[in-house]
């Protein structure tokens, strides 16, 4: 089954003579926008984005034949766009009913390449989405897509019919696509056993027994990985008795895993537990770990007899919907939202494993790995120190709408032409709480009022993220408006907005977050004294206010603050109802 092989059409690639074989199919690939799609995987996101439908032939596939590595154009489903989603199929023609091996029909393997651009560490057109008969979907997550500008692809194509009668088939790729101005780009980065990247097929030959088959992949440039799947083979169907239901006592494709070399060893991404333990000689981190599936319940539905119909994926799934099929992200296969680091020079591993009970050795297996890149976004700008901010409160007064007054000159500038107007007499905001001033209501002069905050930068030469943020809120002498000015014994509430810059927004790490409103509930209690009112103070962090994780050590956060208000807590006291209004703001007293 060796035919044409990965090496010509890569060669082809590099020379843009991209060209059809003289028996290659009818130029009749499409591509169709539709407004749904029944998901057999159920790992399709709800989410925004235009469903295309791609037919990619027709391919007639002679009986007990194959079409082996026929190079084809294909329209690509959108320009100018990023690609969130890929479902691959094989379907008859022109129904679309899913063509498995309970037909005898195998899809061996489909790649497309991309001419607009090369790949990363792969200097032919960049190959970026490819699957077998376990027909691996992918779902990018949000913001990602793969950003594609060519108007045509190129693609290889490789189906086996073992049935004695020719069948015509297509490739279907369900595609959703996005505008690039609502999303990110990530990269593919392509892993192969026989690298097509540095000349060979993808193809290699495995001896009887167990095999773990090497190669070393060196990472050009500085990012996340965000995902990673794998591609093997059935080996039962390689030979030429094959068997129509699969047959495990020849073996099969056992898994492939992804090494980085000097990571941890204790860093496992994969099934847990793995069916089958990884090898022995894996001492780094376990980037991803795919393993072959075979008789899913999925495979059960979708016509693959048993044979192999699943490889695990592993990486970013906050996308994909909960009760999607196991095998698409198992147990442990989840990498944290920022995906996984990895620097320019460090050394992946492929390790591709295969059992092979068969009696004689395979010459027609592969093992490739795609991953998702996405590059680190350029720093911020971020001051050398401000560990400590602290501001000062002053009684809240409503703002003047209906001047009935004129404040004396100068004017504050901006406003030349026309004088300051003010409002006699001030309103307090607040209608529930005071401090005692003399000359207003008679009481001695004791408030005094602060919010101070700190940062508390952790230490990295510990795992624990010990970074926080830490909030002190005092104000003294506060009373009640009521006769007498009475003590507060209720709640205040310090009430400002957050907006976060820092290194902590999924893969491209560096982000501004929303503006997200930030809450201390303040107690307050009597004083020993007769003459001063009651003292309300709180000393917390915003880890203990908002959950661990408010702040991450290393992630380099500037915290803009907006307006420090404290909020008396209405009638009732309570902070958490309402109505409240603003007791004290942030400000400057100028005797």
């Amino acid at each position: 089954m060796r035919g044409m092989g990965f090496r010509a059409i890569a060669a082809a690639t590099l020379t843009g003579a991209f060209l059809l074989l003289a028996a290659g199919p009818a130029a009749a690939s499409s591509v169709t926008n539709i407004g749904s799609f029944s998901d057999p995987r159920s790992d399709l996101p709800a989410r925004p984005g235009q469903l295309v439908r791609a037919l990619y032939g027709p391919f007639t596939v002679p009986a007990n034949g194959q079409v082996h590595n026929v190079p084809m154009s294909v329209p690509a489903p959108c320009t100018n766009c990023r690609i969130t989603d890929m479902v691959p199929n094989l379907v008859f023609d022109p129904g679309g009913t899913t063509a498995n091996l309970d037909n005898g029909l195998m899809l061996h393997h489909f790649v497309l390449f991309n001419p607009s651009q090369t790949g990363i560490g792969c200097p032919i057109s960049e190959p970026f989405f490819g699957a077998g008969n376990e027909r691996t979907h992918s779902h990018l997550p949000t913001p990602f897509g793969y950003t594609n500008n060519a108007a045509n692809w190129n693609m290889i194509t490789h189906i086996v019919n073992k049935s004695g009668t020719a069948r015509t088939v297509n490739i279907e790729v369900i595609f959703r696509w996005r505008p690039t101005s609502e999303t990110a780009d990530t990269r593919p980065l392509w892993l192969d056993i026989d690298s097509i990247c540095s000349g060979g097929n993808s193809e290699y030959t495995i001896p009887t027994g167990y095999s773990d088959t090497h190669v070393n992949w060196t990472m050009p440039v500085d990012g996340r990985i965000i995902g990673m799947n794998g591609h093997l083979h059935d080996i039962d169907i390689i030979d030429p008795s094959w068997c129509p239901t699969h047959c495990s006592a020849r073996g099969g494709a056992i898994a492939l895993s992804a090494e980085l070399i000097g990571g941890s060893g204790s860093t496992y991404y994969g099934p847990i537990p793995p069916n089958n333990p990884p090898p022995s000689d894996i001492t780094g981190a376990t980037l991803c770990r795919s393993e072959a599936n075979h008789g899913t319940s999925f495979g059960a539905g979708n016509g693959s007899n048993g044979h192999l119909d699943t490889d695990s994926n592993c990486g970013v799934n906050t996308a994909v919907p909960a009760g999607a099929q196991a095998e698409a992200y198992p147990a442990g296969g989840a990498y944290p939202t920022d995906g996984i680091p990895i620097s320019a020079g460090q050394v992946i591993r492929l390790h591709s494993e295969y059992q092979n009970d068969s009696g004689t050795p395979k010459t027609d297996v592969m093992g490739i790995m795609g991953a998702w890149y996405v590059p680190i976004s350029p720093g911020y700008v971020r001051p050398k120190s401000a560990s400590t901010a602290r501001v000062s409160l002053v009684p809240a007064f409503n703002a003047c709408t209906s001047p009935n007054r004129i404040h004396g000159p100068p004017d504050f500038p901006g406003n030349a032409s026309n004088p300051d107007g003010s409002c006699n007499p001030p309103a307090a905001t607040s209608t529930q709480l005071t401090i005692g001033t003399p000359d207003s209501n008679g009481a001695g002069l004791n408030s005094q009022g602060f919010v101070k905050t700190t940062s508390i930068t952790g230490n990295a030469a510990t795992p624990a993220d010990e970074a926080d943020a830490r909030f002190n809120v005092s104000i003294t002498d506060v009373r009640r408006t009521t006769s007498g000015l009475p003590d507060y014994t209720g709640q205040l509430q310090l009430d400002t907005i957050i907006r976060v810059t820092d290194r902590d927004n999924g893969p491209s790490l560096v982000g501004t977050g929303q503006d997200t409103a930030f809450r201390v509930t303040v107690p307050c209690a009597t004083t020993a004294s007769t003459t001063v009112g009651s003292t309300c103070s709180v000393n917390t962090t915003a880890d203990a206010v908002v959950g661990a994780g408010a702040v991450k050590e290393g992630r380099r956060s500037i915290w803009q603050l907006g307006q420090v208000k404290v909020n008396d807590g209405g009638a009732d006291g309570v902070a958490s109802t309402q109505p409240n209004a603003a007791f004290a703001v942030q400000g400057l007293l100028v005797p």
